[in-house]
């Protein structure tokens, strides 16, 4: 499909996008503005929002923004009843709000663990249960999860940040066979390592980097591939491909593949002082 049919297509629609502050939640926010969408963001402080404000303005761009914190469920309802009665619902609700620490499971405190599950998992779900009744309604919308490869692989020391990621692919995969009746479509994007503020985190920041952390995807592509999921109506979408490639050799012949990836996993262990405690 041309690059103008996809301006085209996005042309007066209007986005929600979780994350939208920084890393891919924001070069999507920009791609979609520069289309001619109704852009709005979730940002999880007011200062955030803000200085993404001045510089979609700088840019002649505009975007409506929303302060939350999506770990607060009770915020995250309120946001849903706000954005409901000023804007109406979306037409394309894109979940792309998430972290990850790097950490070995006996290392985090059961806080960490439920904020890590509540942003990457319950978000998404608490966000488009809100936004469904009036999707429905309407017999239109899209839902795009931004997951990771570390949905469709078992990757770790991010065992809860994957456990979650695994969740949202599962979740998405039963989303859209109840929805198709309703002309709603389900995106997931399963990305590898795209470098953002998403690594600011203390523990990656602190840590010997892997290996593999040099093969890297960049942000650009991750928003073309993305864009054109949802033209496309396209379920899975891995960045790079041949991530595809790997996960269905891990399903369909893991002997192929498990010494390898044992060793690899293994050697991002051994890289952890797991003496140290939360």
């Amino acid at each position: 499909m041309s690059n103008v049919s996809n301006h085209e297509f996005f042309a007066g629609k209007t986005v929600f996008i979780t994350g939208g502050s920084s890393g891919i939640g924001k070069a999507l926010a920009f791609e979609l503005a520069q289309r001619g969408a109704d852009v709005s963001i979730v940002g999880r402080t007011r200062d955030a929002v803000e200085e993404t404000t001045r510089e979609f303005n700088h840019a002649g761009l505009q975007v409506l923004t929303w302060p939350c914190d999506l770990s607060d469920e009770a915020a995250t309802l309120r946001l849903v009843n706000d954005v409901l009665a000023q804007t109406g619902p979306p037409d394309i609700l894109i979940n792309n709000a998430g972290f990850a620490t790097y950490r070995t499971f006996e290392q985090l405190s059961f806080n960490e663990i439920s904020s890590l599950i509540t942003v990457n998992l319950l978000a998404p779900i608490r966000l488009t249960r809100g936004f469904i009744p009036a999707f429905i309604a309407r017999r239109s919308g899209v839902i795009v999860n931004i997951g990771s490869i570390a949905g469709m692989i078992p990757l770790t020391p991010n065992m809860i940040y994957t456990t979650a990621k695994h969740g949202l692919v599962a979740w998405s995969q039963c989303l859209r066979f109840e929805l198709e009746c309703f002309n709603i479509h389900v995106n997931v994007i399963c990305p590898g390592r795209v470098v953002t503020s998403f690594f600011d985190h203390e523990t990656f920041r602190t840590r010997q980097p892997p290996r593999e952390a040099h093969h890297t995807v960049r942000l650009p592509q991750v928003v073309d591939h993305t864009l054109d999921a949802v033209v496309c109506n396209r379920f899975m979408t891995y960045i790079p491909k041949s991530f595809g490639l790997l996960v269905w050799t891990m399903n369909a012949a893991p002997f192929l593949v498990s010494p390898f990836y044992r060793h690899m996993m293994r050697r991002r262990l051994g890289m952890i002082d797991r003496t140290s405690r939360k």
